[in-house]
């Protein structure tokens, strides 16, 4: 393809690539944008960017779209969580209170761009970003309330400045933030009211301008995150185990990502570390129910239906096990009697530790 050729948009009456077998929505998101009118000055048109946004969400709720592989999820937290067991390591789950939007600066025919993991096509925080935030949250908002050392602080994230010692990266390291499941995504609207002060026309920001309303895309709320830290040496554990702790903090007071003085990017912990009830999570999400327990209490003969169709033993005895304990703290209510002992019969007869059945 020529030069000339790969720089021209993609116009409506063109068809799009299969997308079908490939999990890369960011892939998708950001090339191949294909609502643009018949020429460069007509741009997207009216109704174009927010038809582009809208095509990676749903307002259907029988027919929700999310946004990932969930095995290719699986394997890539699986290992991520064995690399910083092995390496003493800290991981936290958290979940998004709100939307959350990552990467909105970025060049878009929509105006804001997204921030897509290049190999997973899912949304992400960059490493850099979560060190960024948990940097502010120490040295604004801790700083002198807390008594935060500034010792401390060089250690931990590196000097800024020559002037405060050798330049170093510091003694803890920011992973990428991932999902743990596939992630919903909802699209936002920002309606700035004074467009000809922006677009630099020597207009003064008044009331009697039009808001321009600007569609951009945001991970919804309740859609968890796998965050990790990482000690850079043998040594640094006590600094990995109070960054975690800010780390904590900040996302839950602060946000992550872009916009978070209106609210955007706050998490709260969650606990879906463990396979089996990251699938069950699944499960229930696809079922519409956010809360696992609420799920296995009300629907019992559906999550039975989808746990019978788990294809791999090994996940199928985890989450068994999870499923068995979340109705151990029900109790023996009426309807998930039948569900809880067919449960109990396949612990016993095919997994490998039946005494986790207890």
């Amino acid at each position: 393809m020529s030069g000339s050729t790969a720089n021209l948009p993609l116009y409506k009456p063109i068809s799009q690539p299969d997308f079908d077998s490939s999990p890369n929505a960011g892939l998708r998101y950001d090339k191949f944008c294909d609502r643009w009118e018949g020429g460069w000055k007509s741009g997207l048109g009216k109704n174009g960017k927010g038809e582009w946004v809208n095509a990676f969400t749903s307002h259907d709720k029988d027919n929700p779209v999310f946004i990932g592989d969930r095995d290719l999820l699986e394997e890539t937290v699986e290992r991520r969580l064995t690399l910083l067991e092995k390496c003493g390591g800290l991981a936290l789950s958290l979940e998004t209170q709100g939307p959350m939007v990552s990467g909105l600066g970025r060049s878009h025919p929509v105006e804001n761009g997204f921030a897509w993991h290049h190999l997973l096509g899912i949304p992400y925080l960059p490493g850099s970003s979560v060190k960024g935030m948990v940097r502010s949250y120490a040295t604004c908002w801790l700083d002198g309330q807390n008594n935060v050392d500034k010792a401390d602080l060089m250690r931990i994230f590196g000097p800024r400045d020559p002037k405060d010692g050798p330049i170093h990266v510091g003694s803890v390291i920011f992973m990428d933030a991932l999902p743990i499941l596939p992630v919903r995504l909802k699209a936002e609207v920002m309606t700035p009211h004074y467009n000809p002060y922006y677009a630099g026309d020597n207009e003064p920001p008044g009331d009697w301008h039009s808001p321009k309303p600007i569609p951009f895309l945001a991970v919804d709320e309740g859609q968890v995150f796998l965050f990790g830290i990482l000690p850079r040496c043998p040594g640094d554990g006590a600094d990995c185990s109070r960054a975690s702790e800010w780390l904590s903090d900040a996302l839950n007071v602060m946000g992550a990502g872009a916009k978070t003085s209106s609210g955007y990017g706050r998490f709260s912990k969650v606990d879906l570390k463990n396979r089996g009830m990251r699938r069950l999570a699944w499960i229930s999400r696809q079922q519409q129910e956010n809360n696992v327990t609420a799920f296995l209490r009300d629907s019992p003969k559906i999550a039975l239906e989808k746990w019978s169709e788990i294809e791999n033993p090994e996940i199928k005895c985890e989450v068994a096990k999870e499923m068995n304990r979340v109705y151990q703290t029900i109790g023996s209510w009426g309807k998930i009697k039948e569900t809880k002992k067919v449960l109990e019969v396949y612990l016993k007869t095919a997994c490998s530790s039946p005494e986790d059945t207890a």
